[in-house]
């Protein structure tokens, strides 16, 4: 079953609300904060094409194995090759890419260690792997889970993993970083409302970290 089926059109939709436009704004920058060097980026559910489109690369790829999600990618990122599949058996031969992205990736997929394997032997010795997850401990996570037990999707098949998860799989990052630290209920104004959040010791909704 594609939990992202009937959602794809409209997926993007949130960024232009307030909050949505404040909360993919940090997100980009701590994303671009940690971009490596290379000219072959390969996205790695790469959904509609959000980031495909932004990301400075001459040679960008993206596999998706939503159909749906696949689709809307294709007419709205024709510049990305596009190639259905999944992170468990990435179709391309090793080292082919200077760089690979999974962002909010792994909450999603059916094997994490397969997925993590496959992204680590597609890079070129030397490339770097870019992981972003929305972090298990957060606030956001915990109403993603919420909407998932009310029958929500894409939260209805959504598993979250923690920071130190990731470091137990992939050992310790050479950089990372985090963003949103406000809660999902928060007012304007949001730069404050993400300042009270980290003063409070939040979890940032997104964890990002790049591995060698």
């Amino acid at each position: 079953m594609d939990p992202f089926a009937g959602l794809a059109e409209a997926y993007e939709d949130w960024y232009r609300t307030p909050l949505g436009a404040f909360v993919i704004s940090e997100e980009e920058r701590a994303l671009r904060g940690l971009l490596p060097e290379g000219q072959r980026l390969l996205e790695v559910g790469a959904g509609t094409g959000y980031w495909l489109r932004r990301l400075p690369y001459r040679e960008r790829v993206g596999v998706e194995p939503s159909a749906a999600m696949r689709r809307v990618g294709e007419a709205r990122t024709p510049e990305a090759r596009w190639v259905a599949g999944k992170g468990e058996a990435l179709p391309f031969g090793d080292g082919a890419f200077d760089a690979v992205l999974l962002f909010t990736t792994l909450e999603f997929v059916e094997d994490v260690e397969r997925v993590l394997q496959e992204a680590r032997r597609v890079l070129r010795p030397g490339g770097a792997l870019l992981v972003g997850i929305l972090d298990a401990l957060s606030p956001w996570a915990a109403l993603y889970r919420r909407l998932g037990e009310k029958g929500v999707r894409p939260w209805t098949h959504a598993r979250f993993l923690a920071r130190e998860d990731l470091a137990a799989l992939l050992g310790p990052p050479e950089a990372e970083g985090g963003a949103v630290y406000l809660a999902p209920e928060a007012s304007l104004p949001f730069p404050e409302a993400d300042l009270a959040g980290r003063r409070a010791g939040n979890r940032p909704a997104l964890y990002l970290g790049r591995w060698r």
